[in-house]
């Protein structure tokens, strides 16, 4: 007796991996009680709500960041696995700051946290408030493997997708306008704007054909269309200029159409 008190002793005041070896020294009951111990940790796991979150966006980076991540189980979708700056967007269309300088990887920032998230690059399809579900859709969809639905349960969803991008009815618009939204918007316009130019120098061009291909007009009038017509205006002013020295002759007309 003398003897097993004295271990109940130390094990009382000894690390986890101490009271285990004890446990074995005595009976061989250090498995059962490690698996005491795991079943314990499953449990507690199975209690976390868990917590859906749509969209990597500012409202979703942000909600994220606030979150006490050890006490939910949390799963983000998202078809795009960084958040962008989008502040930044105009200046990217231009050359200022290159695209890669405004984006952070969804899977950086959530390493910062005390717990795991985990993070499903797909578009969410479906949701099913009934049962508390959200249908998914991969968006690797030239990988037949790799593109299959899939659904998660959730006890709480995060709606964080975004909005879609106002035409205000502008005729011609949707069919022949580039949108300022997301990053590859921002690089398509700068290769388009650069295609204007290199188009506008070949022989063989009229002098009306040349106007036409360096006309711009910017549809919107609030902060992207503003941004973004400044920062066509200094990249012509102070490298078009440079890199095209036979843009002087032509004529550079820049519109801006303010939608209220």
């Amino acid at each position: 007796m003398t003897i097993l008190s004295s271990l109940r002793r130390a094990s009382r005041s000894a690390p986890l991996a101490s009271k285990l070896l004890l446990l074995g020294t005595l009976s061989g009951g250090s498995l059962v009680a490690y698996s005491d111990s795991n079943k314990k940790e499953e449990e507690q796991k199975q209690k976390k709500k868990k917590v859906v979150v749509l969209g990597t966006g500012w409202a979703g980076i942000s909600f994220l960041k606030d979150l006490d991540i050890s006490s939910y189980d949390v799963q983000v979708v998202s078809p795009q696995n960084y958040f962008a700056f989008t502040p930044l967007l105009p200046s990217v269309t231009c050359g200022t700051v290159e695209a890669r300088s405004i984006v952070e990887s969804v899977r950086n920032i959530t390493k910062k946290k005390n717990g795991e998230i985990e993070l499903w690059e797909a578009d969410c399809v479906k949701i099913d408030p009934a049962n508390n579900k959200v249908h998914c859709q991969p968006v690797f969809k030239d990988d037949p493997e790799a593109s299959q639905e899939f659904s998660l349960e959730y006890d709480y969803l995060i709606i964080a997708v975004g909005a879609q991008v106002n035409t205000f009815g502008t005729p011609g618009v949707l069919e022949n306008c580039h949108f300022l939204k997301e990053v590859e918007d921002a690089q398509r316009i700068r290769r388009g704007v650069i295609d204007c130019f290199e188009k506008a120098v070949l022989p063989g061009l009229t002098e009306e054909q040349r106007r036409t291909k360096l006309h711009f007009v910017i549809v919107g009038g609030g902060p992207t269309g503003v941004e973004f017509a400044a920062e066509l205006h200094d990249f012509i002013e102070e490298d078009i200029t440079k890199i095209y020295p036979s843009v002087d002759e032509f004529d550079i007309r820049m519109n801006d159409e303010v939608i209220c």
